[in-house]
């Protein structure tokens, strides 16, 4: 039975050119004999980098506007970009073909970006077709809800807060293995829980595999009828004879010992390197913690001093900070002194204006009122006058000669005005 396989790594910002020459296939030359750059031509993305991998990050960064305090430089770098490996046995996509395998991609795809918060933390989903057995490399941003400085929700870059808890590893392997053998229904079997086999790194696996294949050359050795069978009667000098279905296994036991072979020694190789880093790091680590040790004695020691200096400056402080409200108080107040002053003053100008304007508009009403008087009494003078002639009109049948010498041409001055 062929396992679900998924691999994580964490890289700081001085590994992530490395990684990008790796899996973008961007080296001339590879020591892993099991690349075949004959068929790199065979890889291909689910979601392919925008330019180099540290400029897909930058974009990202700024277009999600992701948060974080990370050190770029110097010997503690923070851990920007995490990988995962995800992959079986060769037997297994053997079975499965090459249509099935891209579709086991594409579901391992789904399940990574919904691991880690969205397609769009992805810098770089990149299938290998080249070596013996296919994978997926998976390059994203590892990042956490949170609150940024104004309280505001927002996403923070956090390697060590995405993985948080001790159980992280293996709940990885447990929601993986429920996705991809239980949801999507692929003939796989979940590592045993808690084993050194969940914990592999790349090079362990390989050396791992590298082993399996050994044992089965070592199999298929031992089905070969015993050599001591094997008859160089009536041949030629140098020759012997062999059953065909042995020669076939003789054939590819060698073909798979000299294969085997250059993959363990490279494996170990790198295994070796790794376990070299291992003790690096557990030595650094040991320093860090006397260091995390000694500044937390320090910090202790800074807070019991300078809770005595506030206790001494505590009464001084709350006298200054009454002091400060008065003055600030005192401040309001005649502030506002002055705007009510101003007001007063606006409101005087305005109060003379007015009675000022109240004057003038009385003298405007008894001037105006005599006009009306005035105008009364000459409109009733025209009006009896007018009467008059009327009547004389109307005595003496005058009223056509009215109409045609007087009434019609003042009708027509009328109009063209």
């Amino acid at each position: 039975m062929s396992f679900a396989i998924i691999r994580n790594q964490n890289h700081k910002v001085g590994a992530v050119a490395l990684v990008e020459r790796h899996n973008e296939r961007k080296n001339h030359n590879y020591s892993n004999k099991d690349i075949d750059r004959s068929r790199s031509s065979e890889n291909y993305h689910l979601k392919a980098p925008q330019g180099s991998y540290w400029d897909t990050f930058n974009k990202i960064r700024d277009h999600q506007q992701l948060k974080g305090n990370l050190r770029l430089q110097g010997e503690k770098q923070s851990t920007v970009l995490c990988e995962f490996i995800i992959t079986s046995d060769k037997a297994f996509f053997d079975e499965l073909g090459p249509e099935k395998t891209k579709r086991f991609f594409e579901d391992a795809y789904e399940f990574v970006t919904s691991k880690v918060g969205g397609e769009q933390f992805v810098v770089s989903a990149v299938v290998h077709m080249d070596e013996a057995t296919p994978h997926m490399h998976i390059t994203f941003i590892p990042t956490v809800r949170g609150l940024d400085r104004k309280g505001q929700p927002c996403r923070r870059i956090n390697c060590s807060e995405f993985w948080k808890g001790r159980d992280s590893y293996s709940r990885l392997q447990d929601e993986w293995y429920d996705y991809i053998a239980r949801a999507c229904r692929y003939d796989l079997e979940r590592g045993v829980k808690g084993s050194v086999a969940e914990h592999l790194s790349v090079a362990e696996y390989k050396l791992k595999k590298t082993q399996e294949q050994l044992s089965r050359s070592e199999t298929n050795v031992q089905g070969i009828e015993d050599i001591e069978k094997i008859s160089a009667k009536n041949l030629p000098l140098n020759m012997v004879a062999l059953k065909r279905d042995d020669y076939y296994k003789l054939k590819q036991s060698a073909e798979t010992l000299v294969v085997t072979r250059d993959s363990a020694f490279e494996a170990v190789s790198e295994n070796e390197t790794l376990k070299n880093r291992i003790s690096e790091l557990k030595s650094q680590k040991e320093d860090l913690m006397h260091e995390r040790d000694s500044l937390v004695n320090s910090l202790e020691n800074v807070n019991n001093s300078f809770e005595r200096f506030y206790d001494q400056v505590a009464d001084e402080r709350a006298l200054l900070e009454r002091n400060r409200r008065l003055a600030d108080e005192n401040e309001t107040i005649g502030n506002y002194v002055h705007e009510l002053t101003d007001e007063i003053k606006a409101l005087k100008e305005q109060n003379s204006k007015l009675t000022e304007d109240n004057e003038t508009l009385t003298r405007n009403v008894e001037e105006t009122t005599d006009e009306l008087t005035t105008l009364q009494k000459l409109h009733k003078e025209l009006q009896d006058k007018w009467d008059k002639v009327m009547k004389f009109i109307q005595e003496h049948s005058l009223k056509e000669q009215w109409e045609k010498y007087i009434a019609a041409p003042i009708r027509k001055a009328i109009a063209k005005l």
